[in-house]
């Protein structure tokens, strides 16, 4: 019997929901993680953000991709066909708030779904010196 990506996806989400529910936070030391959320439009495209969030995952001991570290210059779909490959690349999707109004974001969170990838949202705090906090994560129930 072939199983069609989705139904491998519900599989793999299933446990995760049931540890998620019993222990509050997905362990995320070791693992590969992607940071999406929203960018274009932003002030400095949301970097402050990125770096709050890549700087809280590391805290955690994870592996960090962060596409907020590409240059300046090019297209929404030039950068889209670099994310995506980092993306597929980790284990764990972190979503920042606001992705669900992000066009990228939103493609980040289909593929990232459709390949079974971990999606956890990523709450932010009170900024500190107007710099934003992440304060902690939880899984994406969507």
């Amino acid at each position: 019997m072939t199983v069609n990506t989705h139904e491998k996806g519900a599989k793999v989400r299933a446990p995760l929901i049931s540890y998620t529910a019993e222990h509050k936070q997905i362990a995320l030391a070791g693992r590969k993680v992607y940071i999406a959320g929203p960018m274009t439009g932003l002030p400095d495209l949301n970097r402050p953000a990125f770096s709050a969030a890549a700087e809280y995952l590391e805290g955690l001991g994870a592996k960090v991709m962060n596409p907020a570290i590409l240059p300046d210059g090019w297209e929404h779909h030039q950068y889209m066909r670099i994310a995506i490959p980092m993306m597929m690349e980790c284990e764990v999707v972190a979503f920042l708030p606001g992705w669900q109004d992000s066009k990228g974001a939103r493609v980040e969170f289909t593929r990232s779904r459709a390949f079974a990838l971990v999606q956890v949202a990523l709450d932010l705090g009170t900024p500190v010196d107007g710099q934003p906090v992440v304060r902690s994560h939880r899984a994406l129930m969507v």
